[in-house]
């Protein structure tokens, strides 16, 4: 019996054919769905391949339930993106481990290379940063500022990821904030990307007061910041990641 884990890639349609015929011999299926905002619908992924999931909170997969079905039963977890995009994911790895509990990864692609898109060197990246929603904090932390000042330091840029349901316009106004809380300058423009990786797929390189103008509630025949969305505060551009954001932004 396994535990197969598998990145579902950016779009409904990036599943590869080897992670296919496995998911044809699981017992259960199961998917994440706490750590980003999907650009589909989950029952898409069901219709498609002719597959029941079963959704799974943080809780259950933290506390490795999932491990003990894989035990008995081919048992598959599915991850937006990469496989093994989030430290969670590892761990169940390094858990079945532990406990002689046969395990088969496939990887996919994830937000951590479909940036390349934007004509940024990858290899120009620091530090990945995660920006909370202040709505659900009361202390609103600023502590991903700290990255993006590391990251200044040696002229990298910051992959900045939102949580779920943080819109544009809020997502600017806790970096603006932070910014000035934390003595942390901002480059003049920023970077949003808008379901990378899909049909769909946005990418702006504007001031961060324009980009929070486009925020989800514009007409559907403008240029609009859907989710989900990530954000990119570059350093000093090389001339021909420049030119590349000049000419591939919408």
């Amino acid at each position: 019996m396994t535990l197969y884990l598998i990145g579902t890639g950016m779009t409904q349609n990036s599943l590869p054919a080897d992670a296919l015929e496995t998911l044809k011999s699981c017992d259960k299926i199961y998917i994440e769905n706490y750590t980003v905002n999907f650009p589909y619908p989950i029952k898409n992924l069901e219709s498609q391949y002719n597959i029941k999931i079963q959704e799974l909170s943080r809780q259950q997969v933290e506390d490795e339930s999932i491990l003990q079905e894989a035990k008995n039963s081919n048992v598959a977890f599915l991850v937006y993106g990469d496989s093994l995009s989030a430290t969670t994911h590892i761990q169940l790895i390094l858990s079945a481990k532990k406990q002689n509990i046969p395990y088969k990864i496939f990887h996919n692609a994830s937000i951590l290379t479909t940036i390349a898109e934007t004509g940024l060197s990858l290899y120009k990246f620091g530090k990945t940063a995660s920006m909370p929603n202040w709505a659900e904090h009361t202390n609103k932390p600023t502590s991903f500022m700290n990255y993006i000042k590391e990251n200044q330091s040696i002229n990298a840029h910051t992959l900045m990821l939102t949580d779920i349901e943080l819109e544009i316009k809020n997502a600017i106004t806790q970096l603006q904030k932070s910014s000035r809380e934390t003595d942390t300058p901002l480059p003049k423009k920023i970077i949003a990307i808008s379901n990378a990786g899909t049909s769909n797929q946005k990418i702006f390189y504007d001031t961060p007061e324009n980009l929070a103008l486009l925020d989800n509630r514009q007409p559907t025949t403008g240029n609009r910041i859907d989710m989900p969305f990530c954000l990119i505060i570059p350093t000093k551009l090389h001339f021909i990641e420049e030119e590349a954001l000049e000419n591939l932004k919408e």
